[in-house]
């Protein structure tokens, strides 16, 4: 109230009470700042920490296939649509996540959303009890390697908590495991344990193994543009590599020999944008959490039907050979 946020819609709908908000600070999941505006204003920033995996198995990796979480299902039965990879928040003792990144991972792995494997038909019917926490049940999943893709940042006004501005720090990574099934599966993730030590089932998740192609199709769908780059966004090729440098790309092949074709490099890209060619838009998840970042070159073709007015050509079009 002292710096003029309104917090008397959080609580109501699907907004978050400040009790809630007051948790995730003493859970260490968040933090708040305070910043100074050019006019003298202050403002309050919610900061998070999340992360996104792209999580596979050896074999899975090798043939482009990635777990992709579908959907969700409450103790109470609700199920809702999830479309997206595995997101954990991270804490802040976590971070920076590179000096802790291969224990985050496997806590993400075991300890929260894949804590005990379960059939691909699994699920919370009318006449089930949802299941009990099982302590002596091991998670068979181990992670082998963790590998940091990319770290952005998002400014967003959260859905959580109307007018409290959230600068979420997105890491995206690739988990690879051992142990994973090699169809798809449900798991069970339970809450923390409460003060009487009891721990609660939290949500059951369905997974499923697709291309990263059909993946990519998913969360673009779902997404929102967050930047265009076109003809005077970058003053030259080095400006341009710079920026693509902070993407999940391997520019290395660019420009290189691949049999008796040479790949395009960052130079024809460069020019098809200053001769308004093309565009690169970057498209993010509405949420901020479960999609990652996708780049994607954007061009307009033009396709022609040609005909000839002879009779005898009629229903006949020209095709280039």
């Amino acid at each position: 109230k002292k710096l003029d946020l309104d917090t008397s819609e959080w609580g109501k709908g699907l907004t978050k009470s400040v009790d809630k908000l007051h948790e995730e600070l003493t859970g260490h999941e968040a933090e708040l700042e305070i910043w100074k505006g050019p006019g003298g204003a202050f403002k309050v920033l919610r900061v998070t920490h999340v992360l996104r995996a792209k999580v596979c198995s050896e074999k899975s990796k090798a043939s482009g296939k990635f777990l992709f979480n579908t959907w969700q299902q409450f103790p109470d039965g609700r199920k809702r649509a999830r479309n997206g990879l595995l997101s954990e928040k991270l804490c802040l003792k976590e971070i920076p996540i590179e000096e802790h990144l291969r224990d985050v991972c496997s806590r993400a792995i075991t300890e929260e959303e894949m804590q005990r494997l379960e059939a691909s038909t699994f699920m919370i019917t009318q006449d089930d009890k949802p299941p009990n926490y099982d302590a002596e049940y091991k998670c068979p999943v181990k992670v082998d390697t963790a590998t940091m893709l990319e770290h952005s940042a998002q400014v967003e006004n959260s859905a959580s908590y109307p007018g409290l501005l959230t600068l979420y720090h997105l890491y995206t990574v690739e988990i690879e495991c051992s142990g994973l099934p090699g169809v798809d599966f449900n798991t069970l993730e339970y809450s923390h344990a409460d003060s009487k030590g009891k721990r609660k089932l939290k949500y059951v998740h369905a997974w499923v193994w697709l291309g990263w192609a059909d993946i990519q199709r998913y969360l673009l769908e779902s997404s929102k543009m967050l930047d265009r780059k076109a003809k005077g966004s970058h003053e030259n090729p080095e400006s341009l590599h710079g920026w693509l440098r902070t993407f999940d790309l391997n520019l290395e092949m660019w420009g290189a020999m691949k049999g008796h074709k040479r790949l395009r490099s960052v130079e024809d890209l460069f020019a098809e944008l200053e001769r308004e060619e093309a565009q690169l838009e970057l498209w993010g998840p509405h949420d901020g959490t479960r999609g990652v970042n996708l780049l994607v070159r954007v061009v307009h073709v033009l396709q022609l039907q040609v005909q000839s007015t002879e009779p005898a050509l009629a229903e006949k079009f020209l095709l280039n050979i």
